[in-house]
């Protein structure tokens, strides 16, 4: 096989210009985690940077910036994602992590400061294990329950458990929050233990939102994990409904939620025996992420 050798940044000029002409800011970010995904590199390539590529492998590098041209994010393209500290695999079963949920891990390690707790958690609607994987990093003598109704989002779970060297640490748990006695099967499976933390990032779109969300998300992002019904909170209903009752009375419980939605979420939650503690925003100044306690 012959190999040229290329400065990297005269490489993919080209198409960060085709990229930039279509409205993509992340441009030349997303030639590099792209050409890294053609020569198969873990590592990030930089401009600066001399390679040896292939034919075959520049071949890769045009047809994965043609993926990109048509709308697909990156993380589609590569099945990968940068979440906290960790980089998580996803697939069409699972929410692309996004930044704005990590207002949720620093928001458990503030009530949590003492890492070697040995801590309970269930992580509800767990995706690709986004939060409670990193959750299990920070706290090695924890475990996590992961709760999803997708067998697929589980075995994505497991994977990037495995990844991480995590899986002694952690349990699948195949159940749906829409059925009315849920928790009863889930305290049935955990020997009626109950949990010190429950977190969440459940779908929190009003369904005739999903329309106009961008092309990146409306198209590849799982409807399941996006729509949150007529008004974007049928999942904190479902999910509080039964949730003081699998969590221990000095329990806490972390939920993200969308834009706005503070006020309501929390009348659903004093309705069900669940009291806001706390107030978390992100990085935009967003209302992100609720305490709660037990009554």
């Amino acid at each position: 096989m012959t190999y040229k050798n290329i400065d990297v940044y005269n490489l993919i000029k080209p198409e960060i210009l085709k990229l930039r002409k279509i409205g993509i800011d992340t441009a030349n970010l997303d030639c590099r985690l792209l050409l890294s995904e053609s020569l198969d590199r873990y590592e990030t390539i930089y401009n600066h940077q001399n390679i040896y590529i292939s034919e075959k492998e520049m071949k890769k590098f045009k047809n994965l910036i043609q993926q990109r041209l048509s709308g697909k994010p990156v993380s589609r393209i590569i099945n990968k994602r940068s979440f906290w500290k960790k980089e998580f695999e996803l697939n069409d079963a699972t929410l692309d992590p996004r930044s704005d949920s990590e207002t949720l891990i620093e928001t458990v390690i503030e009530c949590y400061p003492e890492k070697l707790e040995c801590l309970k958690i269930i992580d509800l609607g767990s995706g690709t294990g986004c939060l409670g994987l990193s959750l299990l990093g920070e706290y090695p003598c924890s475990k996590v329950s992961f709760f999803d109704t997708s067998k697929k989002s589980l075995e994505m779970v497991k994977t990037n458990a495995q990844n991480f060297d995590l899986l002694e640490r952690s349990k699948y748990i195949n159940l749906d929050w829409n059925f009315r006695d849920w928790h009863k099967k889930l305290l049935k499976i955990e020997n009626n233990m109950k949990y010190d933390i429950a977190i969440s990032n459940p779908p929190y779109i009003p369904t005739k939102d999903i329309k106009i969300l961008t092309k990146e998300v409306k198209k590849y992002d799982p409807f399941i994990a996006l729509n949150g019904g007529k008004d974007g909170l049928d999942s904190y209903r479902s999910i509080f409904f039964n949730l003081s009752n699998i969590i221990k009375s000095n329990g806490k419980v972390f939920f993200e939620i969308g834009k706005g939605q503070e006020n309501d979420v929390t009348k659903i939650a004093i309705k069900h025996g669940l009291f806001p503690k706390e107030y978390k925003k992100d990085l935009s100044g967003v209302t992100r992420v609720i305490i709660f306690g037990i009554k």
